[in-house]
């Protein structure tokens, strides 16, 4: 397996990404077996050569005892694709350290507050509106 951790997902239609999936439905496989599943080419160097960047980009592995397997990024990937993702625990949310409390809260500023001596009665008739605009008086 290369050292790198952040392994190319092949495209759809490439071979490795065909294999891929077989894979991951059917288990681990002979050579012979996933060149009879997955159309690698047509030759037998040509389908060696495909076979081999597959596994030397890191998107199949080799075991012991020649059969052809997902490497683990890639069953994370199909794992992933399929829904079975685990997720992670994170532990609790934390408690409010104190309770929610209105009376505690910082005043309105003074912007917001009403005028004290109450609002003005003699309004004069140049800051009426009389009717629809869109030109603002004063």
């Amino acid at each position: 397996m290369p050292a790198h951790q952040n392994i190319r997902v092949p495209n759809k239609g490439y071979a490795a990404a065909i294999a891929g999936e077989h894979l991951y439905r059917m288990g681990p496989l002979l050579a012979h077996q996933l060149f009879a599943a997955v159309e690698f080419g047509t030759d037998k160097t040509t389908k060696e050569a495909a076979l081999q960047r597959a596994v030397t980009s890191g998107w199949l592995t080799e075991q012991a005892d020649g059969r052809i397997n997902l490497s683990p990024a890639a069953r994370a990937h199909y794992d992933r694709l399929a829904g079975l993702e685990a997720v992670e625990y994170v532990g609790q949310i934390a408690a409010v350290r104190t309770p929610p409390d209105i009376f505690a809260r910082p005043p309105l500023s003074e912007k917001y507050i009403p005028n004290p001596r109450g609002t003005r009665l003699d309004v004069p008739d140049w800051s009426v509106r009389t009717g629809a605009s869109f030109h603002t008086k004063a």
